[in-house]
C-alpha cells in the first residue's frame, strides 16, 4: 500500500520542495536523488548533498554560529520560510539587538536626517549662497542644505518638491530676494 504524504497549509515552501514523495506504507525509505526524507509524527528528516562549492562556506559559518549543522540549518529555513525563532534566547538577543539599534538612532538621530533643527536665516543664506554661484535648481539647493545640516520645518530631509513647496509660502520668494541682493 502506497500513500502520498500531505504537508500542512504552513508549509508552502517546503511542499514545493518535496514534490512527488511518496513512501511505503512499511515506513521504507524511497529515495529520490539527492533527497532522503522519511516522515516521523510532526517531524521531517531531510538528507541532502552539499554542493562542492558551498562546502567550505557552509562548515564555516556552522563553526563560527557556535551550534550543531542542524541547528544551524533549521536556523536558516525559519529565516527564509519568515517564521520566528522558538529559542527563547535567540528570540531574547534578536529583541536585545533591535532595542540597541533603535537606542542608538535616538541617541545619533535619525539616519539620513540632517541634524539641526530648521533655522529660517541659515537656511535663506544657504540658499542666496547656491543662488549667487549660479545654482538656481531646486535638486541643487535642497542637496546644499541638507549639506548644511538642516531639516525641513517638519524635521526631514530636503528634496526639490519640499523646497520648490517651501519657496512658494508666503513671502519666502521675497525673502530669497532679499538674501540674494544684500549678501
Amino acid at each position: 500500500m502506497r500513500f502520498e504524504p500531505t504537508l500542512g497549509v504552513s508549509e508552502p515552501t517546503l511542499s514545493r520542495l518535496i514534490c512527488c514523495l511518496t513512501l511505503s506504507y512499511s515506513g521504507k525509505i524511497t529515495h529520490y536523488p539527492p533527497l532522503l526524507v522519511v516522515i516521523m509524527s510532526k517531524s521531517l528528516s531531510v538528507t541532502f548533498r552539499v554542493p562542492a562549492e558551498l562546502v567550505e562556506s557552509f562548515t564555516n559559518a556552522v563553526s563560527e554560529s557556535g551550534t550543531d549543522k542542524t541547528a544551524w540549518l533549521i536556523d536558516a529555513m525559519r529565516h527564509k520560510l519568515s517564521q520566528p525563532d522558538d529559542n527563547p534566547d535567540n528570540r531574547m538577543i534578536a529583541l536585545v539587538e533591535r532595542m540597541e539599534t533603535a537606542a542608538a538612532a535616538l541617541i545619533g538621530g535619525k539616519q539620513g536626517i540632517p541634524p539641526h533643527p530648521y533655522n529660517e536665516a541659515v537656511v535663506l543664506q544657504v540658499v542666496a549662497d547656491t543662488i549667487k554661484q549660479g545654482l538656481d535648481n531646486g535638486r541643487v539647493i535642497a542637496q546644499r542644505i541638507n549639506e548644511a545640516g538642516y531639516q525641513t520645518r517638519a524635521g526631514k530631509t530636503w528634496d526639490k518638491d519640499i523646497y520648490s513647496a517651501w519657496k512658494r509660502q508666503k513671502d519666502t520668494a521675497t525673502k530669497i530676494a532679499a538674501a540674494v541682493c544684500y549678501t
